[in-house]
């Protein structure tokens, strides 16, 4: 099983974070988010994508997606970056991430491109692919 994790580049403002935990239980997305947020760097991130990979399964109901949301935007800090996009490829995760995104001001798509696209960042194409892999 692969483990969930992020990366944060400064110097670009930009993080990425992987969920791809064949079961992502509510705990390890609340145990992320705080170790996300508790990094050093979380003030200086701007751009934020957010890739859920296919392997990727919620264990968690539709129900607890506000809760998490609320966790997301507001716990322990509150989200503070300027731009975010979601990732996503199967059709559960993107309904889910359609609804946890409708409690948000946030993004989602299903490219790599669109999510470029979305996010505005000021770096390459290339660059941004780079900064992903």
């Amino acid at each position: 099983m692969d483990a969930n994790f992020y990366r944060m580049f400064p110097e670009q403002k930009f993080a990425v974070v992987k969920l791809q935990s064949e079961k992502l239980s509510a705990q390890e997305a609340r145990q992320l988010n705080y170790e996300y947020k508790a990094d050093k760097n979380y003030s200086n991130i701007h751009y934020l994508l957010i890739i859920v990979d296919e392997k990727c399964n919620p264990d968690f109901s539709v129900k607890e997606l506000e809760k998490l949301s609320d966790l997301y935007n507001n716990e322990f800090q509150i989200n503070n970056h300027k731009k975010v996009v979601w990732l996503v490829a199967e059709p559960l995760v993107t309904a889910m991430a359609h609804i946890f995104v409708s409690y948000t001001n946030e993004m989602y798509c299903s490219t790599i491109a669109k999510a470029y696209e979305l996010l505005d960042m000021p770096v390459t194409h290339e660059e941004f692919i780079n900064l992903i892999q």
